[in-house]
């Protein structure tokens, strides 16, 4: 690697990182942070959404590197609250969070501006959710870069839930303010880049680089024994959903897809349900055909859900609009074949016929269709699994991955 960016000061900057907190766009900088120290670079993570250092065993090297700052809880409360008040005003009956992120994100940023200056980077890396490149200090001939994970435009299609347009629309001009002091801008998927195109104005170069997976990470030790779980027999197929909470995630789809997976299945079935489940969703869960068991036990710790979801025996994935699921990257290294909706960033991860299947047009009934073949067909559904844990083996290889990155970004 060239002296000059052996001796570069790289600042990535998070809302929230493992191991406090999970969710895409933290465990994606958390992983990036960690890939450039590990090819030997100086970078340092600094956080604006959490407070105060954390010590565990496994973090403990890393952790002297992250520099954690945020909003006290009661204050982003306030400010939650004083937002949801001006929106069911301005746009009544909608829900709205992406102005409150970055008003949020404001008081944290500032409060990481004296640190960051301290540390002098020579390049900066950051989110766009909570546009934290309004915030941040300018820094004299620093490299600006963004990663485009978020994109508030793309979710206010009616399909996709009640999101208010105006809350968007805000964002979004706020995040084009941004953009005046960024060189180059990664995007997690072919669909994100799409996105940052028809929505923003920038003239710099712009490329797809996936999050960085440590695959080690994710392989689960010990797994859990879901048919024990459920009081099933050893050889009956269990089918695995990740979070399916909101309109994004498919919760409209969640039952009728489930009831009707059943129903045309005499056998035993088993489902396991991850995270939590919408109330009016819940309701519609207890009217099942009685041959689906349902294992649902909440919000899990990340690798408690591992566990479970390694011993499904496929997974069935209703995101209507997923940027780079991590769900999807971790369902495939653990050798589960998903079926997921040939939307949003899934093809980016799911190859049909390799590591799963893509259904067209948002189809529930083609959904249906395809996890009954798998279970008719047990045979296809071994050569499924067995070509998963073998694309995983291939793919998601972190040290390529941040190769990537440092070519894109770095030189």
């Amino acid at each position: 690697m060239a002296k000059e960016i052996q001796s570069l000061r790289i600042a990535v900057i998070s809302s929230t990182a493992p191991p406090t907190s999970g969710g895409g766009v933290g465990t994606a900088h958390y992983n990036l942070f960690r890939g450039l120290r590990e090819k030997g670079l100086n970078a340092e993570l600094f956080l604006f959404f959490q407070r105060g250092a954390v010590a565990t065993a496994s973090a403990d090297e890393l952790e002297k590197y992250i520099h954690r700052f945020g909003p006290p809880a009661r204050l982003r409360k306030a400010l939650l609250t004083i937002n949801n008040w001006v929106f069911a005003i301005l746009s009544p009956g909608k829900m709205a969070w992406n102005t409150a992120d970055i008003v949020t994100s404001a008081i944290g940023v500032r409060r990481m501006n004296r640190s960051l200056k301290e540390f002098n980077a020579d390049v900066i890396i950051f989110p766009d959710h909570g546009a934290p490149g309004l915030f941040i200090q300018h820094q004299k001939d620093a490299r600006i870069h963004l990663i485009a994970h978020h994109n508030p435009a793309r979710l206010t299609e009616p399909l996709l839930g009640n999101y208010s347009r105006l809350d968007a629309r805000i964002a979004v001009w706020l995040e084009q303010r941004v953009l005046r002091n960024v060189r180059k801008v990664v995007c997690p998927s072919h669909h994100m880049r799409t996105w940052f195109a028809k929505t923003y104005r920038f003239e710099g170069p712009v490329k797809v680089i996936p999050n960085v997976i440590f695959k080690d990470d994710i392989l689960p030790k010990p797994t859990k024994d879901l048919r024990a779980t459920m009081g099933l027999p050893a050889d009956v197929i269990v089918i695995g959903i990740p979070s399916a909470q909101t309109a994004v995630k498919g919760a409209r789809l969640l039952a009728e897809i489930i009831r009707s997976v059943a129903a045309a299945t005499p056998a035993e079935l088993g489902f396991f349900l991850a995270g939590e489940i919408d109330k009016e969703v819940a309701a519609e869960l207890e009217r099942l055909p009685k041959n689906a068991r349902l294992y649902a036990p909440g919000r899990l710790a990340h690798d408690e859900y591992l566990a479970a979801f390694s011993d499904c025996s496929f997974g069935i994935f209703p995101s209507l609009r997923d940027n780079y699921s991590m769900a999807l990257v971790e369902a495939s290294v653990l050798g589960v074949p998903m079926l997921a909706f040939d939307a949003g960033g899934n093809a980016d991860i799911i190859v049909d016929g390799s590591n799963g299947r893509l259904i067209q047009d948002l189809d529930a009934q083609a959904v249906t269709m395809a996890a009954v073949q798998l279970i008719r067909e047990p045979q296809a559904l071994r050569a499924l699994r067995e070509s998963t844990r073998q694309y995983a083996r291939s793919h998601f290889d972190a040290g390529r991955t941040i190769d990537e990155y440092i070519d894109f970004l770095l030189k």
